[in-house]
């Protein structure tokens, strides 16, 4: 808070003046609903800016196995907090007099919130990256902002407050307010505060807050999420919103059903609009319901690290932007060579990438190509990377407009299914092949070979995970036609549906293959099983599923994954590299270039020195 705005405070300590209000149980109820621990038993939590303490109160009643602290400029406010804490019997909170951008001390917390006042201060940005630094490396980071959007008539009842206010000693003031005629309603950002009816105290509070505090500053979504990312937060997601008279959760994948929550077929019942809203993502979703609501704030939750883990699922399907954990430099590990080949990407590959769109689009029309052009958009950097499902972790290219689903059933799609059903009818022959095909060739070729692949399977023997190609990018190798000839009548009439690799996957009996995503989400990968040991699996986005000897699981690789083998033998399954179904052939045949083109994304060269 700024020093004149703390000083406004002082005569008019908020949200409510005395400490015989009741607490306010926003907040308590958002983050209730919000995280997967109902007791925060341990936890550590800031309130940066808790004024009168209503909220922070409140969160200190219904967590009392969490320790609070708050933090205001406002002597007055804070007398207010005290007295309220005691008289609602919540030892677990102590107040403490400072800024809210510099808590005092050196502890770390768990959770911070921060609820009504990045908008008033003159840094917001700087104040967030301070508060940041004292989150925990897991640490979850609650805020709630004025929106643009439905307070533009207030900003400009200010700003006819300031005309008015011109020329005169000490300012605007509250008679003034009054003289021209405006009060803001106790309902203006959902319920009214508790005896707000009839309280002259309150309303005063209320009003001087609304038009005398020197800094105001709404925000869209999309602000409030580049706040966020530029305090090094590595998620943030849109909890709800609130307006006159009314306030809801958001829930745009539709995950609960709770009455509290609004999901976009409530803001778009027409079955029209909502086809063309099904391939959008959420940048657009968000764009859209604030544009339908223009609510007068918004609640968001941000975090750090692997504070996804703490929260619901529909908090994450509401995610303005997602990205991996950031590793400490040096660390090694996925996630810090994937920062670098997106950032070679970025620096190195965009002209030739805008050239391969070019080209298409000439061939084929800027209409066949709209999703590719988003997908190199992002990749490069001129559009923000938002998932279509912020557990997706791409490392290198995301296409949106997919469903996003980290398990596929093929009966979903008759090009998928006619290709399962055939392997699985096949299996026994397959497997044959390939042992015959090994027997030529001499035995099996190492999968984990060079730097990135060490990094992303680290800890993963040499021959730990050994392979058997059957499938080059220009068709079936010579000798896979001559030796495996159901492999080959099979490969060739599905054909249109290979994006990559075919190859028989063997993991040695003892081995893991370390939680890891792949590059992009626009192809899926199909296991068949050939020979599966008892006590081997693979989680997909933390469900672990058996493989089945003839059966095939297909999945999205762009979630995290991973396999483990504590059985007596080795696993076999032909793996097999899938266009996604519900790319068109326009797209296949494109993103074929794009993948040539981010190849030397992945050269050692790039990873030592980028």
């Amino acid at each position: 808070m700024t020093t004149t705005g703390s000083h406004l405070y002082e005569s008019y300590p908020y949200p409510a003046p005395r400490a015989g209000a009741d607490p306010i149980n926003d907040v308590a109820h958002a983050l209730s609903l919000a995280l997967v621990d109902g007791d925060l038993d341990g936890w550590r939590v800031l309130d940066a800016g808790c004024g009168t303490g209503h909220r922070l109160v409140a969160l200190a009643l219904q967590y009392p196995g969490a320790l609070f602290t708050g933090i205001d400029l406002s002597e007055a406010s804070l007398a207010v907090a005290r007295e309220l804490a005691a008289r609602s019997g919540a030892d677990n909170v102590t107040f403490v007099a400072g800024d809210v951008g510099s808590p005092p001390g050196e502890e770390e917390f768990d959770l911070i919130v921060c609820s009504g006042v990045l908008h008033h201060l003159p840094d917001p940005a700087a104040t967030l990256r301070s508060l940041t630094g004292r989150l925990t490396e897991n640490g979850l980071l609650y805020l709630w902002l004025y929106h643009a959007l439905g307070e533009h008539d207030r900003m400009a009842d200010r700003e006819l407050v300031a005309l008015f206010a011109q020329g005169c000693e000490g300012g605007a003031d509250l008679p003034l307010v009054r003289a021209l005629g405006l009060s803001l309603s106790p309902t203006r950002y959902g319920s009214a505060p508790p005896g707000a009816e009839g309280d002259a105290a309150l309303r005063d509070v209320l009003d001087a807050d609304a038009y005398l505090n020197p800094v105001v500053r709404p925000l869209r979504f999309a602000e409030g999420a580049k706040l966020c990312r530029d305090a090094s937060l590595d998620w943030a997601s849109v909890l709800g919103v609130t307006g006159e008279g009314a306030g809801g959760l958001l829930d745009l994948c539709g995950t609960t059903r709770l009455p509290f929550h609004r999901t976009l077929a409530d803001l778009f019942p027409d079955e029209g609009l909502l086809a063309r809203a099904a391939g959008w993502d959420n940048a657009d979703r968000l764009a859209a319901v604030e544009l339908r609501l223009r609510p007068t704030g918004f609640s968001l939750l941000a975090g750090k690290g692997d504070s996804p883990a703490a929260c619901e699922e529909w908090v994450l399907g509401n995610a303005l932007y997602r990205q991996a954990p950031r590793v400490a430099p040096g660390s090694g590990g996925q996630s810090d060579h994937d920062a670098r080949r997106r950032r070679y990407v970025r620096e190195r590959l965009a002209e030739p990438l805008d050239g391969v769109l070019a080209d298409a689009r000439e061939r084929w029309g800027a209409a066949a190509l709209g999703r590719v052009g988003e997908a190199v958009e992002m990749a490069v950097g001129r559009r923000p990377r938002v998932l279509t499902d912020p557990r997706q972790r791409p490392a290198l290219l995301h296409f949106p407009g997919l469903p996003a689903e980290p398990w596929v059933s093929p009966d979903r799609y008759p090009e998928l299914l006619r290709f399962a059903t055939d392997l699985e009818r096949h299996w026994v022959r397959i497997r044959d092949e390939a042992d015959r095909l090994r027997g030529v060739r001499g035995g099996l070729e190492g999968y984990v070979e060079g730097e990135y692949m060490s990094a992303k399977f680290q800890g993963l023997g040499g021959s730990d995970w050994l392979t058997t190609p059957l499938y080059e990018k220009g068709g079936v190798p010579a000798d896979v036609a001559e030796h495996c000839p159901a492999v080959r009548r099979l490969l060739q009439e599905h054909a249109s549906l290979l994006s990559g690799d075919v190859i028989v996957s063997r993991v040695e009996p003892g081995a893991r293959l370390a939680p890891h995503v792949d590059d992009n989400d626009y192809k899926l990968t199909l296991h068949l099983g050939l020979r599966i040991p008892d006590d081997c699996f693979l989680r997909v986005d933390g469900t672990a599923r058996a493989w089945q000897e003839g059966r095939c699981l297909v999945f999205s690789d762009a979630y995290e994954h991973e396999v483990w083998n504590d059985g007596d033998t080795a696993r076999e399954i032909l793996l097999v590299d899938i266009w996604h179904p519900e790319l068109s052939p326009v797209e296949r045949q494109v993103l074929n270039q794009v993948r040539d083109v981010l190849a030397p994304a992945s050269e050692p060269e790039v990873l030592e020195h980028t």
